[in-house]
């Protein structure tokens, strides 16, 4: 194998990374703005939570809710918030899945047919923890 494809090899590699980095940015960001509101079965309720299932809204459409027995009207309300941020999660799947997909396909295929593999290791390791942190954020938990 030559250098100059073994040189082409990396620079295709290197810019499959890049590549991936930055839909993973504008990914990023485009779950760090989104948003998912969801309403009760009754029509009563609605919840509206924002990246990280953190409620940003609730709304009552009605008055229902002032006749309501206290633990009636908590369970409604939980219940609600947990629609939108189940709903939330399932975007959030959507958005991230094929990506973690294309991300652990081209690892392995560096992995597998680069005699560089030692040499990109610290790259892949840097491309993981970015991909681990976006997944924390999108958790709740970073």
């Amino acid at each position: 194998m030559s250098f100059e494809s073994l040189q082409a090899q990396m620079d295709k590699a290197l810019a499959d990374i890049n590549r991936k980095r930055e839909e993973m940015a504008e990914s990023q960001q485009e779950l760090l703005d989104k948003t998912v509101s969801a309403r009760s079965k009754d029509r009563m309720i609605s919840a509206t939570v924002k990246a990280g299932g953190a409620l940003s809204k609730l709304e009552f459409h009605d008055e229902r809710y002032r006749a309501m027995p206290k633990a009636e009207l908590a369970d409604a309300i939980v219940k609600v918030v947990e629609q939108a941020r189940t709903q939330l999660q399932s975007e959030v799947h959507q958005v991230v899945g094929p990506q973690l997909g294309d991300i652990k396909q081209l690892r392995e295929q560096l992995n597998a047919a680069s005699p560089f593999a030692d040499f990109l290791k610290p790259l892949l390791d840097v491309q993981q923890g970015l991909t681990d942190q976006m997944m924390k954020r999108q958790n709740g938990n970073g």
